[in-house]
């Protein structure tokens, strides 16, 4: 069978791209080594937002596509298919704390700087949308109305039985072994453990395996190392279902405090907290992972008190290993030198894919790299002009 596109990767990103790509009209065809959206899709606090993107316009306004991907999805599609939560996020200060006050004033500045929808709301207005939180009396929060909570894996698997009725193919439990192209550097295909494939493009979305999979393909070692991209863990807690209407929408807690939890379409609770990401790198073991959950259930339960009757044995820990390029930013285009060979890499997952798919779609199917994806061609890193 002959296809116009391999992707490889079946997380958020490859699911998005695969179905772009067929929606323009190209034969299409999904590989992913195990089942749909189990690996890091699976294991994201899946926050969609560019509420967080401020230190460079390119980046959040790539960030703000993403999410206005997401709006118009709920358009077509609806809440409840896409498993998206709307209420947007809120961002807690204690004007006792002076350093991390001022640090949310800067967000919300360089936020308004690129005319981004958050505002800052006073005491009473942060209690009326969260009433079952505990904070001090003098509280200040940044509110962007617009951020949505993904419940990826759900999300990821709609979209999945979309690329289907579009005529796309998907075969999960299915690796890809070794790249194939002529003599010229042109893309003929790949292998993969089902037998020889013939394409004339390949997309690479394996997240945080990139580096792997790129060496895997190609044959060269260079990449385990030599690729500008790293794996950054978290770790989340999810609690059992826990009273409805407990918690509207994303929250991160005051510096004092420092966690960020949001509500489970199921239910319950995730929580995170980026301090003790590195406490289970070491050290995964069952008793780690339970200390380092009750840690994190207490500084939730600080928050959101209602939390404090939760026991950790009910509750459910998992570990992601994130994709982190080398510069913080998104890797998207075609690998420098090669002709049909072209890949994505970025740590916000969630926020981008439905930014990313349609630009890497337009990039294959046009062979012109799109404006908003120029900045983030693999060839600003040494050694890949």
């Amino acid at each position: 069978m002959k296809y116009d596109v391999i992707v490889v990767g079946g997380g958020i990103i490859g699911v998005m791209c695969a179905y772009e790509l067929v929606k323009s009209g190209q034969k299409v065809l999904l590989l992913e080594r195990g089942k749909i959206a189990q690996g890091t899709t699976a294991n994201s606090f899946a926050w969609a937002n560019a509420t967080s993107k401020t230190t460079d316009q390119a980046y959040h306004d790539l960030n703000a596509a993403g999410l206005e991907g997401y709006h118009a999805l709920l358009a077509e599609f609806g809440a409840e298919a896409l498993g998206i939560k709307s209420g947007g996020s809120l961002q807690i200060a204690e004007p006792a704390d002076a350093a991390g006050l001022q640090s949310l004033r800067d967000q919300a500045a360089a936020l308004a700087a690129f005319g981004h929808a958050a505002r800052w709301i006073e005491t009473s207005e942060l209690r009326a949308l969260e009433p079952n939180l505990a904070f001090p009396a003098d509280a200040q929060a940044l509110f962007a109305a617009d951020d949505l909570c993904i419940d990826a894996p759900r999300f990821t698997r709609f979209i999945s039985d979309r690329i289907r009725q579009h005529g796309g193919e998907i075969r999960e439990n299915c690796a890809a072994l070794a790249l194939q192209a002529d003599d010229e550097g042109v893309v003929t295909g790949l292998t993969c453990d089902q037998g020889d494939l013939t394409a004339a493009n390949v997309l690479v979305t394996s997240g945080p395996d990139i580096n792997a999979s790129l060496a895997k393909l190609t044959g060269y070692d260079g990449f385990h190392s030599g690729f500008p991209m790293g794996r950054v863990p978290g770790l989340l807690l999810t609690t059992p279902a826990v009273a409805p209407g407990l918690l509207g929408r994303l929250v991160y807690g005051a510096s004092s405090n420092e966690v960020h939890i949001l509500p489970e379409s199921g239910g319950g609770i995730k929580i995170g907290a980026d301090d003790m990401d590195g406490m289970v790198i070491e050290d995964q073991s069952k008793e780690n992972l339970k200390r380092v959950g009750q840690l994190l259930l207490q500084r939730a339960a600080k928050l959101l008190p209602a939390l404090g009757t939760v026991d950790i044995d009910s509750c459910t820990l998992g570990i992601g290993t994130r994709a982190y390029p080398t510069d913080g930013k998104t890797i998207a285009g075609q690998m420098p030198a090669a002709k049909g060979f072209y890949l994505v890499a970025t740590h916000s997952g969630i926020t981008l894919a439905p930014a990313i798919a349609p630009l890497m779609a337009a990039l294959i199917v046009t062979q012109q790299m799109p404006n908003p994806l120029s900045p983030f061609g693999l060839e600003r890193f040494p050694g890949f002009a």
